[in-house]
């Protein structure tokens, strides 16, 4: 009933286009910002040339043990066509981020490529990346897509097999099932709050920011270029009869969305670049390009799978490893520049030596699985050990080769008479003579790090200081959503009210970092409480954070194992372009903000004292600006003073 699409060069073009797209985008997300939508495009090119594969597991007269049989031979020809390249670039990725990537990244980096391996990519994109487009740096960001393609191969064929159950007219009925699970899909993509309750069993609270990630969500790009395949036929006369224009009109569209540098809204350009894809593919317009222009893009093509594997390992190294800096030089272009020409050698020989040699296994129906299982169990373990031994390395700080290079200094620490972020015991505080006003500093470490700040500008306004700061506990008073706060938390912050009522300072400035999944109604809460105690509150907005991870051991294997390098100074990045920075949490803070000022609490923000319109520093010459990626040194807090003076000053 169902054949498999026959060669076409104009996909394998489309896919040459869509990998130089993405690669483009990883590179330089500035200068290629859609270019992400090359993703887009591979979805509805795996849905046009899969689907056929899949149907054909249900051909009319087949029983229901020979769907069995053939649904399994697919399984089998998806697991050779990806899982060998995939996890020998898994196994190198992890020897080469061991030995040259910053420690500070091993842990997530070996847990993201166990999720990889167990087909959850996606998910593992969510918890240990983030933000798809302001990452903490993550070499395997790129496996999400990989992950939504793996569960759309293995559920999809699933839902088929039990929607054409004793179904007769197959081609009528698959057709039907692609189109409502295409619609179910995109309602989901489109209403991603629909899915909360499903996310939330798998431990995702934010289902409006997992939408990206989400299989469920995409599976209607996939769908469509199924339907796409299935409808094709019944239109063919009247797509052969399409003006040449159209054609070079709808490939110049692409090229637009997936290289110029406009500004489209996220959802609008998956929609967009999807339909165009569908478009171009019905209508075979790429094969309207020169044919020299045709040739590279095809070689690119046969690739593309290797070159989209390879790409984010060597461009983390590139972009963020220690090892890679040269001199002074931030900006990091020439490195850049040299990972995506490595990308395209060796993705050209993943292709030719793994790739190529296993795809076609699948063809062979009599595999001797007995002799090829240590095979395959070979491909699967190797990178799985070698990650176990990494994340297991991480925590027993690589059993004490790991010294920490000594940063600049973090106010948090500076009283050794007084824990300024202590879980247990009362307040700092710190008396100025003949002051009769106390302001309160209360928060978690973000608190900590601007504390000498604090009680310099107090001193220099006659006030009195109070420090009452615990790491990683924000201030809240009561826990709506379950694991956003300890016991220990609220029982502190409610000792912390206490004090409040029995002593009301004339000034309370809370300062703690928002995250996206804070809870919103909790901080709110908690604000509003205070409000009613002390009339004067200042919110201190989120800071500038800085996309690297950084922390005390910010430096390679490499540097560990050579001792001449181990001892040398701390020295990071000093500076990132403002569209490198760390923006996954911002609009939770800035909701937050809005939300105080139109409650008459005030709020600061320090942005302007460390980013300008087009770059972010933490060095200004002479001292280092900030402790790691978040919190700042005495040096950066020190800036927040005159501010902070002002505030006083009002009072």
């Amino acid at each position: 009933m169902f054949s498999d699409t026959r060669y076409r060069r104009d996909i394998q073009v489309f896919r040459g286009v869509a990998v130089l797209a993405v690669v483009l985008f990883h590179a330089k997300e500035s200068y290629f910002p859609s270019g992400f939508l090359g993703v887009d495009v591979f979805f509805v090119i795996s849905g046009f040339v899969v689907t056929p594969l899949i149907l054909k597991i249900f051909a009319e007269n087949a029983t229901l043990g020979d769907r069995l049989s053939h649904l399994k031979f697919f399984y089998i020809g998806r697991f050779y066509r990806l899982a060998p390249a995939l996890t020998v670039t898994l196994a190198i990725s992890a020897i080469i981020v061991f030995l040259l990537g910053s420690i500070a990244d091993h842990q997530r980096f070996a847990r993201h490529g166990i999720g990889t391996l167990l087909v959850l990519g996606n998910i593992s994109a969510s918890k240990y990346a983030g933000n798809y487009h302001s990452p903490d740096p993550n070499p395997l960001i790129h496996t999400w897509s990989l992950s939504v393609e793996g569960q759309i191969y293995f559920f999809l064929p699933l839902i088929i097999l039990v929607a054409l159950m004793n179904r007769r007219y197959l081609k009528k009925n698959s057709a039907v099932v692609l189109g409502v699970t295409t619609i179910v899909s995109f309602v989901t993509f489109q209403f991603p709050a629909i899915l909360q309750p499903l996310y939330s069993q798998a431990g995702i609270d934010l289902a409006d920011e997992f939408w990206f990630y989400s299989s469920i969500s995409r599976i209607w790009q996939f769908t469509i270029g199924g339907l796409g395949f299935v409808l094709i036929n019944q239109f063919q006369t009247r797509i052969l009869r399409i003006r040449k224009e159209f054609k070079i009109f709808s490939v110049i569209a692409m090229m637009i969305i997936l290289f110029i540098p406009i500004d489209i809204n996220l959802k609008a350009g998956s929609i967009v670049a999807s339909l165009v894809a569908l478009i171009l593919i019905a209508t075979k317009s790429l094969d309207e390009l020169p044919i020299f222009i045709i040739h590279k893009l095809e070689w690119l093509g046969n690739r593309s799978y290797s070159i989209y594997l390879v790409h984010m390992p060597l461009l983390y190294i590139a972009k963020y490893s220690p090892a890679t800096k040269i001199g002074n030089f931030e900006n990091r272009i020439i490195q850049s520049i040299i990972a995506v020409v490595a990308s395209l050698i060796l993705g050209s020989l993943s292709y030719l030596n793994i790739e190529k040699k296993f795809r076609y296994m699948n063809k062979n129906k009599y595999i001797d699985f007995k002799k090829s299982s240590p095979f395959l169990i070979t491909i699967l373990a190797s990178p799985l050990i070698l990650f176990i031994l990494l994340d297991f390395g991480v925590k027993n700080q690589y059993w004490g080769l790991s010294r920490d290079i000594s940063p600049p200094s973090y106010a948090g620490a500076l009283d050794s008479n007084c824990s300024r972020e202590s879980e247990k015991g009362p307040p700092c505080i710190y008396s100025n003579k003949g002051s009769s006003k106390t302001v309160l500093l209360l928060g978690d470490s973000h608190a900590g790090h601007i504390s000498q700040a604090v009680i310099d500008a107090a001193n220099n306004s006659k006030w009195n200081t109070v420090v009452w700061a615990h790491g990683g506990c924000h201030v809240q008073f009561q826990r709506t959503i379950n694991g956003h706060a300890s016991d220990q938390c609220i029982n502190i912050n409610k000792t912390m009210k206490n004090w409040v009522l029995a002593n009301t300072p004339e000034a309370i400035i809370v300062s703690q970092y928002v995250y996206s999944n804070s809870s919103q109604s909790d901080l709110r809460d908690a604000l509003s409480t205070l409000k009613s105690m002390v009339p004067n509150i200042l919110l201190i907005e989120n800071n500038p954070a800085f996309p690297d991870g950084l922390s005390k051991r910010n430096k390679t294997m490499i540097e560990l194992l050579v001792k001449d390098l181990a001892g040398k100074p701390y020295n990071p990045p000093k500076s990132f372009s403002l569209s490198e920075m760390q923006i996954k949490h911002e609009n939770a803070s800035n909701q937050l903000a809005i939300w105080a000022r139109r409650n008459a609490i005030d709020t600061m923000s320090f942005d302007s004292l460390f980013c300008t319109k087009k770059i972010c520093t933490r060095h200004n010459g002479t001292d280092w600006l900030y402790f790691d990626d978040n919190h700042f040194s005495i040096a950066g807090a020190q800036l927040t003073i005159p501010q902070l003076i002002t505030f006083l000053g009002r009072i």
